[in-house]
């Protein structure tokens, strides 16, 4: 499993922003670059963006500010290029990520070094040629800044402001260069909202399942669209070759129809040869589809199963995945799946599963935004589950969205909760059982659970 840690914020002192568009009205021609150079930094490159299964890669951020504003964030994943390379590879002092020909979009190259004299040195290339690129000149400019987070590290951003030396010429071209200072400039965007959605899909094989997934999978998909950020439990990849065949799992089916641009690498099933829960045939199953780019993949099963609910057959747990839904605005949004059964053993475990994840979100999400969503079976207008529960909101400073908009039906075991940070404040904004959109021809629900969905509004602090 990766590691993460709480993310500080680096400062890297610019030395050159230009945004380029030669011919207006041709995206094709559109280019930036960035170069920021700190001489004898004490900042040291954190993260890993070489990781695999989704949870290595990167997020770049890109604002320009003036008459005409423009951003764009942009995922860059981990993978292999169609020549053979990696996406991403270590350098002396850093990493290294290259793009050439446009595969993951507009992002040709990047780079984040230290050497060995102690310069930190950031590069970011982006070009229109081969992907969409939205960033123009903001004829005139006023301000801009570049930033990158690697997985499982800081973030590091170069800004020009005001201060810094410009040439403007009009809608062709921005350039800023010689930053005084080190700053991190304005994001473009201030305040928002996204809808988000966590679903037990019920996607253990047709006769096992609570439900249908054989014939409801597909109907799910494309309904997914119509949601920012999806969270899903109970959702597996099909192992190819399938030693289970004609048994079979769904993910596939679910992500098929489902447009949204970063979707989670399912954890592979272990088929009972992890060691650490030998009994267990399935993987977590926890994994999130998102309009908004996101890095810092972790999956992190609980330590411990009771089987009443043949819950030992499977490594529940939970995953986070730490989301940019604009820029310079990062969440912590966590996917879980909680112990089932009624027998005390199986309080017992919850009880250590919710200690479990608030040491984790305490250790990993210190000082940032979170959202938590998932399957808690826990039923929260009843004991023990009510004591279980208010434990977990009490170490973590977690607030239950159902209490917070005083909803109908406080004791459903699917759930959505967050956590304000001093820098964005998050506020719900509605809440709802989407009955009515996950239903099959004659009226039936799609999954033995509801999806519930929760619209979250987000705010840059002053």
């Amino acid at each position: 499993m990766a590691a993460t840690a709480p993310a500080d914020e680096r400062l890297v002192q610019g030395k050159l922003l230009a945004v380029k568009d030669p011919k207006p009205g041709d995206p094709s021609k559109r280019s930036l670059k960035l170069r920021a150079v700190e001489k004898q930094s004490s900042d040291v490159v954190s993260g890993d963006p070489t990781l695999p299964l989704g949870a290595g890669g990167a997020v770049v951020e890109v604002a320009v500010n003036g008459a005409v504003d423009s951003a764009q964030i942009y995922q860059l994943p981990q993978g292999t290029r169609a020549d053979g390379d990696p996406f991403w590879s270590a350098s002396s002092g850093g990493f290294r990520y290259a793009d050439p020909d446009g595969e993951q979009g507009p992002v040709a190259a990047v780079r984040l070094e230290r050497s060995s004299g102690g310069a930190l040195k950031m590069s970011v290339d982006l070009r229109g040629r081969h992907a969409a690129l939205d960033i123009v000149p903001p004829n005139l400019g006023t301000d801009g800044f570049v930033a990158l987070r690697l997985s499982g590290g800081d973030r590091y951003c170069a800004g020009f402001g005001p201060d810094a030396k410009q040439k403007n010429k009009g809608a062709q071209l921005w350039l800023a260069r010689q930053a005084p200072a080190e700053t991190c400039g304005t994001p473009a965007v201030t305040s928002g909202d996204f809808l988000a959605l966590s679903y037990n899909v019920a996607g253990l094989p047709e006769g096992i399942s609570g439900s249908h997934p054989a014939v409801n999978t597909a109907q799910i998909s494309p309904k997914l669209n119509a949601y920012d950020l999806v969270v899903v439990q109970e959702s597996w990849q099909t192992p190819d070759p399938n030693p289970l065949a004609p048994l079979r799992v769904y993910h596939e089916i679910l992500a098929a129809d489902a447009t949204h641009p970063y979707k989670s690498v399912p954890v592979p099933l272990p088929l009972g040869a992890n060691p650490a829960r030998p009994s267990a045939l399935v993987s977590d199953g926890v994994n999130v589809f998102s309009r908004f780019p996101f890095t810092n993949v972790v999956h992190q099963p609980w330590a411990e199963c009771w089987d009443t609910a043949a819950d030992c057959l499977a490594m529940k747990g939970f995953m986070l995945a730490r989301t940019t839904v604009a820029p310079g605005v990062t969440i912590d949004v966590y996917d879980l799946h909680n112990e089932a059964g009624s027998d005390p053993e199986d309080d017992t475990v919850r009880t250590n599963d919710m200690a479990q994840l608030a040491a984790f979100i305490n250790a990993h999400s210190a000082g940032n935004a979170v959202i938590v969503g998932g399957d808690f079976n826990l039923h929260t207008n009843e004991e023990p589950d009510s004591t279980i529960f208010q434990q977990l909101l009490a170490a973590t400073g977690l607030t239950d969205v159902c209490a917070h908009l005083s909803c109908p039906s406080p004791g459903r075991i699917d759930k959505w909760l967050f956590r304000s940070s001093d820098a964005i404040s998050i506020t719900p904004l509605s809440w709802q059982f989407e009955t009515e959109v996950f239903k099959d021809s004659m009226g039936e629900q799609l999954s033995d659970h509801e999806a519930l969905a929760v619209r979250f509004g987000w705010a840059l602090n002053p």
